[in-house]
């Protein structure tokens, strides 16, 4: 894409002699960057850097090198040195927010993007992927005000077809009040991917997705099983498959396809919490943990549903001096429900804490009170 191959232009005057060496190797990063040969692209591109260190359009082509070989920690890096030496340089937010995002780090990555869509506001990448990140946050309205901006600007594309129609299911499965008036919606966009791409396996996915929002949990098993029969290489399928399997408490049958999913050379990133869940369902506590931890690393937005099971896989030990901690830690990132608390009230009360396993139930009790009343209320 045209986009990917963007050479920022690079001003050469200066008041050293070494004005031809600095055109050189920008020529040849360009020469490197056009062919795909984005190592020594990145070579060239440090010299220049080196030569210009004050130069925000070289430390622009340096993060484009680095983000074009997927290091995208060194990328981002590259790109928040471009901004800080030239904020207008909106494509260096744009580049440092689809490498946040590929880190699945969408909650970091939601300033970058809001801002270059703020300034480009008909650019198709920075709409979709920002409309991505919301969608990964569960922030479904606000990914589908942006992904409804970018089918206004490639209305044919199946990828930004199928992730909005998976934020009209997001909003249903949030609100089930709200179906009737999103299925029309919904459906639109299922035609429209029918009629653009009728071959796509984006279609089995959504109708698989739709019977899960409408709670047909065995019709939703069905049709995935039946797209995985052709085997497709696809990230994302295998784990939702052992979601529905794990809700359906079999969780055998869950383990296996979060395992399939893990061979994939691009895992969907929840897979890791999902399976140490699994893991702790079938009285392995030891390998949920290993899984847990490494799900801290490889999906950081989930840190704190992560860390209830860190405690709990650690209670599962008798380890109760670490559970605490990890009940603490997932309630300062925001997981305060009464179960998390009663958790915490219980690992407290085995290691003698009286006071603060009586402070930690009290709110338990006083959460699972509002809870019920508003369940109640809800229509």
């Amino acid at each position: 894409m045209s986009w990917l191959l963007l050479i920022a232009a690079l001003c050469l005057a200066s008041e050293d002699n070494d004005e031809a060496l600095v055109a050189r190797h920008a020529a040849s990063a360009a020469q490197a960057m056009q062919t795909g040969d984005y190592i020594t692209a990145e070579k060239h591109h440090r010299i220049v850097v080196r030569l210009r260190p004050a130069l925000a359009e070289a430390q622009f082509n340096l993060g484009l090198s680095l983000f074009l070989q997927t290091k995208y920690e060194e990328a981002i890096d590259a790109f928040r040195e471009a901004l800080k030496m030239k904020p207008d340089l909106v494509n260096a937010s744009l580049f440092a927010g689809i490498s946040l995002f590929n880190l699945n780090r969408s909650r970091d990555a939601l300033p970058a993007l809001t801002e270059y869509t703020a300034a480009q506001p008909e650019d198709l990448q920075g709409q979709y992927f920002l409309g991505l990140c919301y969608l990964a946050l569960e922030h479904f309205g606000e990914a589908t005000k942006a992904l409804t901006s970018a089918r206004t600007i490639d209305p044919h594309n199946t990828d930004v077809l199928y992730h909005l129609a998976q934020s009209y299911l997001g909003q249903a499965r949030k609100q089930p009040s709200k179906m009737n008036s999103l299925a029309p919606l919904y459906e639109e966009v299922v035609k429209q991917i029918a009629a653009f791409n009728p071959g796509s396996f984006r279609l089995a996915q959504l109708r698989a997705g739709y019977y899960e929002a409408t709670g047909k949990k065995a019709e939703a098993i069905r049709e995935l099983e039946l797209l995985l029969e052709n085997d497709p290489k696809v990230r994302g399928l295998h784990y939702t498959l052992g979601c529905l399997y794990m809700e359906a408490g079999q969780y055998e049958k869950s383990r296996q396809q979060f395992e399939a999913e893990m061979k994939l050379d691009a895992p969907y990133p929840r897979t890791y919490f999902q399976l140490g869940h699994v893991h702790l369902a079938l009285e392995g506590p030891a390998q949920a943990l290993a899984l847990l931890h490494q799900a801290l690393e490889r999906d950081p937005d989930s840190a704190g549903p992560v860390w209830v099971d860190i405690g709990r896989a650690h209670r599962a030990l008798g380890q109760p001096d670490k559970a605490a901690p990890a009940f603490e830690k997932a309630i300062s990132l925001g997981e305060r429900s009464s179960s998390t608390y009663y958790q915490l009230g219980m690992t407290l009360k085995s290691m003698g804490d009286l006071e603060g396993s009586r402070n930690a139930l009290e709110t338990s009790r006083r959460l699972r009170s509002e809870e019920q009343a508003k369940n109640l209320a809800s229509p």
